[in-house]
């Protein structure tokens, strides 16, 4: 999804990094995608827990947190620093946060008249605020909207009225909202909300990512989008911002390419036989019914008997960092005229397969690929973080754990990298911790 157009809506009630996070959930239709970022932080805080709910036309979400854990300036730039590093965040994605959080820290800077390094941060200084910076840099990447993507918002509203916090009662907008609309000539509104709708975070994520203002959404042709709810109640204002993906159109008469219309993505249900689209939706009901979770991917496919085994063990990085692919298989086969070939075949979500693609022509040289759209049931997961004592030192693991339709433990699986992170500090070998950290997070979870 190179070269898009993204426009912000956030007129009626502002912004805020969870509306953020919300409207990219929505607009990547996947309750799941914010997981990898809260597992990253689990380290930080094991307390964290992100709840994703669809309510009305988009999506919100809850996040609770240690809220007596306060990072300083340098930790949160530490910590986003390694939660980027564990991603695999694009350099580009990296940069994004890092400057986001700069600018956080400028206006609490001016608004305190104090040096950023002697900052006593209160709400920006909760693991929250990682989530919400380091969580729009992932999903921005996962939608395609990180590389050559341009950046609009309409004026943004502000909010009006006092609002209570750790310095005490505030007039809004608060001070360091107030000096990064002012520092960024940032068009605002007050709007009819008469509170704080326009949040520190929200407002320093609005400047490090939009490159324009225009005064509406008015002539915008919406290709796909997204709406995230905030968390408070505005009354008879709807709390909503809009993360909208497409272009402006051309005025009336204006000039158009003429050409064959072609489909470029998988089928959508629409475009499925009747008699398969209630199949589907009957099959995907009693799956559901019984406590299956299901969502759609793409399989994309092609046959290589030319590259040599350097390139094909190079592309499995390649698609799993760059294309964000979610799986990678690569088999063996005979082709044609009895070569010896690999079948390389890649799951992903629809909106990376332009990507995607592109990765495997370029390094395998395959003049094209193929795929198809594939709907799944999946079990469902959640991270827990496990307390391992040894040597008198207090290590914690990440451990993922997998439930059927039932409720019941299906599988209980800590992660490798935080196991060899012990094993290397302990000696102890792998194979001796895993299963003592399996059988804690099976006795505190059953």
């Amino acid at each position: 999804m190179n070269d898009n157009t993204v426009l912000l809506d956030v007129k009626t009630s502002g912004a805020s990094g969870d509306m953020f996070l919300a409207a990219l959930l929505d607009l990547l239709d996947d309750d799941e995608a914010l997981l990898p970022v809260a597992a990253s932080l689990l380290i930080y805080d094991p307390t964290i827990r992100v709840k994703v709910e669809k309510v009305e036309d988009g999506r919100k979400i809850d996040v609770t947190a240690d809220e007596g854990l306060n990072l300083s300036p340098k930790s949160l730039q530490e910590v986003i620093n390694g939660v980027a590093e564990e991603l695999e965040l694009s350099k580009q994605a990296a940069s994004f946060a890092l400057r986001a959080l700069q600018e956080l820290l400028e206006a609490e800077s001016r608004a305190h008249d104090t040096p950023i390094d002697e900052l006593h941060l209160h709400e920006t200084g909760s693991v929250d605020t990682v989530l919400d910076i380091v969580g729009t840099a992932y999903l921005l990447e996962m939608a395609g909207l990180m590389d050559k993507t341009r950046f609009l918002s309409t004026p943004v509203a502000v909010g009006s009225g006092t609002i209570q916090t750790e310095h005490g009662e505030l007039e809004v907008p608060v001070p360091a909202v107030a000096e990064t609309l002012v520092v960024h000539e940032v068009p605002f509104i007050t709007g009819e909300a008469k509170t704080e709708v326009l949040t520190p975070t929200g407002a320093a994520i609005l400047v490090a990512l939009v490159n324009e203002f225009v005064d509406s959404t008015e002539g915008f042709e919406v290709i796909r989008s997204g709406t995230g709810y905030g968390s408070r109640d505005l009354g008879d204002v709807s709390n909503r911002m809009k993360i909208l993906v497409g272009n402006f159109t051309m005025p009336s008469g204006a000039a158009t390419t003429s050409g064959t219309s072609t489909t470029t993505g998988p089928a959508s249900d629409e475009q499925r036989p009747p008699e398969a689209q209630t199949s589907l939706r009957k099959a995907e009901e009693i799956a559901m019914e019984h406590g299956w979770e299901s969502d759609d991917v793409i399989v994309i496919e092609a046959n290589v008997d030319d590259v040599d085994g350097e390139a094909i063990g190079n592309i499995f990085d390649a698609l799993l960092d760059e294309g964000s692919a979610l799986d990678v298989v690569m088999i063996p086969a005979y082709g044609k005229k009895n070569r010896p070939c690999y079948v390389i075949k890649v799951i992903a979500r629809a909106e990376n397969l332009s990507t995607i693609s592109k990765i495997m022509v370029r390094h395998l040289g395959t003049l094209g690929v193929r795929y198809t759209t594939w709907s799944r049931l999946k079990a469902s997961r959640e991270i827990i973080v496990c307390r391992l004592e040894l040597d008198d030192k207090e290590y914690m693991v990440r451990v993922k754990i997998s439930r059927g339709p039932n409720g019941e433990i299906i599988n209980i699986k800590p992660e490798a990298d935080d196991i060899v992170k012990v094993s290397l500090e302990t000696g102890i070998p792998v194979r001796e911790i895993k299963p003592r950290v399996a059988l804690q997070a099976y006795a505190v979870t059953e």
